[in-house]
């Protein structure tokens, strides 16, 4: 009893001093609120050719640590910037700034120690709003998302916002510029020089079996398998006449896709180099064009009078055989006769598909016609869609911020914003959004 007695005591004191060290740890913890973590940098930030944008960052993030708005949040937060560098050349860097609150909405602690924060915290959208100020750093998926037409999402404080992103240059220089009549035509001529060898490749591995490959095959099956080698005989008559029957509608696609594509070439080299400089606009901006070709593809897949007589004459004989075979007492015959009907049918299903295919070239024809002819050079304000420009930022002034792009975002917007606890969160982005000195980023451009 007594050695029992001593054990069940020390394992009690022990219970106990870790349960006041992890209320101690726990306290701490709690104590430590609204504290910034340790830098994160990544990439070349600290490397002299960089001292710019590393300048650059510095001052951003003193004027987001001058947000009142994004110092409140609705919940205990620990901050931490990340500072990341191209790693290549001193063009372009950026600035994140994480708010993390103590633990993921699913239980996932974020805080540790003092001032600190876990290793995965962005492996697991553990923060709750990042502020991002990109310098130089701009990409299509920034502005337009799957889109080619960047979206005016808002302005704040005086400068314009794209897709969630307030962009900030010179002179109000956008990023993007209009895509040209040449950008678009070579796009078309791509598509269709693509569809043209990818038919080619398809109808040259259709090729009919060798004649002397089956018969050698046959001989050997005819030893083990008199059966299996007859119908291995007749599979491959099938393949082969179904071949031959294909090669004259491939040899006609062929021809339609040729078409198409000496089409595109021809409609280019109508238009000078200036004009292929120009932006591209879509003249069919009230869709008539588009209904007019819609009304005459629809008028092709009609059949001609000639057919639909033809078709007529066929079902009515295919009628009359089967009323013969109704009344006839032979059953051979009236199997015969039935037999005859079906394949009248057949042919006049022939007549109605060989026509649709035909139809089908031709509305292609006329769509290929109408996507090509409604482009056309005209005035950037009536651009079709847009690029990034290639030449802004510009790399003959590496080092130099020439535009900054500003976010105020969520990790994981869809999973924490759309709940209806978190009202108060998405409030306080939309006030940090606007709480931030735009103009004080504006002085950091050269």
């Amino acid at each position: 009893m007594p050695v029992s007695f001593s054990i069940i005591h020390t394992s009690r004191a022990a219970l106990l001093a870790i349960a006041l060290m992890t209320f101690s740890e726990t306290t701490l913890v709690h104590a430590q609120v609204q504290c910034w973590a340790s830098h994160q940098n990544e990439g070349p930030v600290t490397d002299k050719r960089w001292a710019r944008h590393l300048k650059a960052m510095s001052a951003a993030e003193t004027i987001v640590k001058q947000s009142q708005e994004f110092l409140n949040p609705p919940v205990p937060v620990r901050m931490r910037t990340t500072m990341a560098a191209n790693r290549y050349e001193p063009m372009d860097s950026r600035l994140i700034v994480h708010a993390y609150p103590e633990q993921t909405s699913v239980g996932i602690w974020i805080w540790k120690g003092e001032c600190g924060i876990v290793s995965q915290a962005d492996r697991v959208g553990g923060s709750i709003a990042r502020v991002s100020v990109f310098f130089n750093h701009l990409s299509k998926d920034m502005f337009m998302g799957q889109d080619e037409i960047p979206k005016l999402t808002g302005t704040i404080g005086g400068y314009p916002e794209y897709n969630g992103w307030v962009v900030i240059s010179k002179n109000g220089r956008l990023p993007w510029v209009p895509q040209t009549l040449g950008d678009r035509l070579d796009r078309v001529g791509a598509a269709r020089e693509k569809a043209l060898a990818d038919w080619r490749n398809a109808t040259a591995s259709r090729k009919a079996p060798d004649r002397d490959m089956i018969d050698r095959t046959a001989a050997l099956l005819r030893k083990t398998d008199p059966a299996g080698a007859d119908q291995y005989v007749e599979n491959m008559r099938r393949l082969t006449a179904d071949i031959h029957a294909a090669q004259s509608k491939n040899a006609a696609r062929d021809t339609h896709l040729t078409k198409l594509l000496n089409e595109y070439r021809a409609y280019r080299a109508s238009f000078t180099a200036q004009q292929l400089a120009l932006p591209a606009v879509w003249v069919d901006t009230d869709g008539s064009a588009r209904k007019t070709m819609e009304a005459q593809v629809d008028e092709l897949q009609e059949l001609s009078m000639d057919d639909q007589g033809k078709v007529g004459e066929i079902r009515e004989q295919s009628r009359g055989l089967e009323r013969e075979a109704s009344a006839s007492h032979n059953e051979m015959a009236a199997l015969r006769l039935r037999a005859q009907a079906k394949d009248l049918l057949q042919d006049a299903d022939q007549i109605r598909k060989d026509h649709m295919e035909r139809a089908a070239l031709e509305g292609e024809a006329l769509l290929g016609v109408y996507e090509l002819t409604n482009l056309k050079p005209g005035p950037a304000e009536q651009a079709l869609a847009y690029k990034m420009d290639p030449t802004f930022p510009s790399r003959n002034q590496s080092g130099k911020i020439q535009v900054i792009a500003v976010s105020v975002s969520t990790q994981n917007e869809e999973n924490v914003l759309q709940r209806p606890e978190q009202a108060a969160r998405k409030a306080w982005l939309d006030r940090v959004r606007s709480s931030i000195n735009y103009a004080a980023l504006a002085a950091l451009l050269d």
